[in-house]
């Protein structure tokens, strides 16, 4: 009796240690292939989370210190209203720039003690499961500081006209963190924080050139100019 007992109780261990290895093996196997999506389902939740904050801090700051362009932008003209030159208000510019990446930085440390709410459904990456399930904290946490630029654009806008644009652009590395996971995602936004159509003067005659293999002859065409 003692003997079977002992046979069996050995049979017993033997699957025991057979089905503890299929279920490792099955464990490592998952985590290999959901890895891959869990990380970048991860990464995309927490820069979703991120930009939309930048965005509201931003759009919440602009409202808060009434910037405008011409409060960015001190434009000179001459007698006839042309414009001779376009200068930085770098006091405000400065300014406008320090009081943003404050308020970034309140924003960031208070999303690093907020849980974002992640379905395991959509961990999964499969689209059909994407919101069901059971959710799954995920916690920001920053990485450094939220750098910082404003950046002046001139773009052609038309004929003698000019686009003038002071962007906001925000670049801020975070660590998006769920139990078993962490994956660190830098994200960039850009801004419009003001501008402007700058217009000069409307030429009387102006040459559109198409430029080809072919010879030029009969390609140079002018409008509005008068023969003598």
């Amino acid at each position: 009796m003692n003997e079977k007992k002992r046979g069996f109780l050995r049979r017993l261990g033997v699957k025991l240690i057979a089905a503890a290895m299929i279920l490792v093996g099955l464990t490592f196997i998952a985590d290999l292939t959901l890895r891959p999506i869990i990380e970048k389902v991860n990464a995309y939740e927490c820069h979703a989370a991120v930009s939309e904050m930048i965005n509201r801090s931003i759009a919440a700051e602009l409202e808060r210190t009434d910037v405008d362009y011409t409060s960015l932008v001190d434009i000179s003209r001459d007698e006839s209203g042309s414009v001779c030159s376009v200068e930085s208000n770098s006091m405000n510019i400065n300014r406008l720039k320090n009081s943003i990446a404050d308020r970034l930085e309140r924003e960031l440390s208070r999303m690093s003690s907020i849980d974002i709410m992640i379905p395991i459904g959509t961990l999964t990456g499969i689209s059909m499961l994407h919101g069901r399930g059971f959710c799954i904290g995920m916690t920001v946490k920053p990485v450094g500081y939220a750098n910082t630029a404003i950046i002046s654009e001139f773009t052609e806008a038309g004929l003698n006209q000019t686009r003038h644009r002071i962007i906001i652009e925000i670049g801020v590395v975070a660590d998006a963190v769920i139990p078993g996971f962490s994956t660190r995602v830098p994200v960039t936004t850009a801004i419009v924080a003001a501008e402007t159509i700058i217009v000069g003067k409307v030429p009387d005659a102006y040459t559109h050139v198409v430029a080809g293999d072919t010879d030029l002859v009969g390609l140079l065409q002018d409008y509005g100019a008068v023969l003598d």
